[in-house]
């Protein structure tokens, strides 16, 4: 699937999104959206200003736009222990977790249902209505495990 193909679908979902919310589709936020969906599942906001910025976009373009990605439920802001905000796309991706190596800040993806069972199921005994499951485990990947015990 080409980048383009990929990011239409988010786009469509986008523009419902801003027509719901009396906003209009500009060509920086499509640049935007297009820039944001052609990057790997976890980017920085720094990220898309690299992706777009041959087209005359403002770094404030970006940061609004991806707001407003977020409020529509096709981002996510993460943290991986960094001052800065990492994102995620949420689109036709699985529920999911990540390890964070604390030497090197690499970060892996991992599935498993029965994390987010457990999740639901502890809030449905306390009484809390979920918006969102975010799973996260931080500690040293292999390589930096080695490399701390020489």
């Amino acid at each position: 699937m080409s980048q383009r193909t990929r990011a239409k679908r988010p786009l469509e979902l986008f523009e419902g999104f801003l027509r719901h919310q009396g906003l209009n589709m500009t060509q920086a936020r499509r640049a935007v959206v297009e820039g944001v969906f052609a990057l790997p599942s976890h980017f920085e906001a720094a990220d898309v200003w690299a992706e777009v910025r041959g087209q005359r976009i403002s770094a404030a373009t970006v940061y609004r736009t991806l707001d407003l990605l977020e409020r529509a439920g096709l981002v996510r802001r993460v943290s991986f222990g960094e001052l800065h905000a990492h994102y995620e796309q949420v689109v036709g991706r699985e529920d999911h977790g990540h390890l964070v190596c604390q030497g090197c800040g690499r970060v892996v993806e991992f599935a498993d249902p029965g994390l987010t069972e457990v999740v639901v199921r502890a809030a449905e005994e306390h009484g809390f209505s979920l918006s969102e499951t975010v799973v996260q485990g931080y500690g040293l990947c292999p390589k930096c495990r080695e490399a701390h015990r020489l």
